[in-house]
């Protein structure tokens, strides 16, 4: 599976919102809140690929008409999520020898990859770019504690690797505010930040999956047009992951990567399940469960 070039320049939809967060406590877990304005269709899938499986979250462009991922996870833990990153720099319309765009890493690093090493490996052979019209960037996280966002910069590429027990982006450009204290960030995204971020210290000591979840909820975004449309939080030990959508954290869906199966968790009168193979199943399929 491969995204096309011409996919990117819709990805410049995909947020002036997002927040994606890696936190390592006994095991590793990751989470991500999608923030999209259009009423557009989201979907959430299991593809094979080799001898992987991979989960893929992808929302329907209307015009265009196809499906684009934005967030996933494959059946070694390994999670990437790619946001939108603000204010835009100039990029390329198209890649000279030697460069990768930003969303072939986030493509490539899921399925192709199992621990950030190997990931590390693809960014340091490459210059790291973005199209002349979108500007993105992306956090991968392995289960070994390894984590990093990935980000274009002017002849170079700027990582921001994990410090500490966790890492959180949103929108503005992570490398600009290294050891940056949240409080001083200025930036797309900042007040998200420092909410998740205020949150994972006060409830790190105690992090399990009730606190994984409370992580995207306090980084919820309630804006009118950007508004949260779907919240993943990834259990890479067990190759689980629960979703919520519309920003409800009452009624939460869990999805087996392993036995590609998706099935009530929390918040519904009847229990219910379903297989989800690469056609996935759409949000608005599952609005209908009770």
């Amino acid at each position: 599976m491969r995204i096309s070039a011409s996919i990117v320049f819709l990805l410049v939809s995909i947020s002036i919102g997002c927040t994606g967060y890696a936190v390592y406590t006994d095991q590793a877990w990751y989470g991500m809140n999608f923030d999209y304005p259009p009423e557009s269709e989201i979907r959430f899938t299991v593809t094979d690929y080799g001898d992987m499986s991979i989960f893929t979250m992808d929302f329907y462009d209307n015009d265009r008409m196809f499906w684009i991922p934005t967030a996933g996870m494959n059946d070694n833990g390994l999670f990437s999520s790619l946001q939108y990153q603000c204010p835009m720099i100039e990029g390329a319309s198209e890649p000279e020898e030697g460069q990768f765009y930003l969303y072939q890493l986030f493509n490539s690093a899921i399925f192709e990859c199992v621990t950030l090493e190997e990931v590390e490996s693809i960014i340091d052979s490459v210059e790291l770019i973005n199209l002349y019209d979108l500007t993105l960037h992306t956090l991968i996280a392995d289960t070994l504690g390894n984590a990093l966002i990935a980000e274009a910069g002017d002849g170079e590429n700027c990582i921001t690797t994990i410090s500490g027990n966790w890492i959180v982006m949103t929108n503005f450009k992570n490398s600009d505010f290294t050891g940056t204290p949240p409080e001083d960030i200025v930036g797309v995204g900042d007040e998200r930040y420092r909410r998740a971020f205020a949150y994972l210290e006060e409830n790190y000591s105690s992090f399990k999956l009730t606190e994984a979840i409370g992580t995207l909820e306090a980084a919820v975004n309630s804006d009118s047009v950007w508004g949260t449309k779907a919240s993943m939080v990834f259990d890479p030990l067990e190759n689980i992951v629960y979703i919520g959508v519309g920003g409800d954290f009452e009624r939460i869906w869990r999805l087996s990567i392993d036995n590609q199966t998706i099935s009530t968790w929390s918040g519904f009168e009847k229990e219910r399940s379903a297989q989800v193979n690469e056609n996935g199943i759409t949000v608005s399929e599952m609005k209908a469960w009770e």
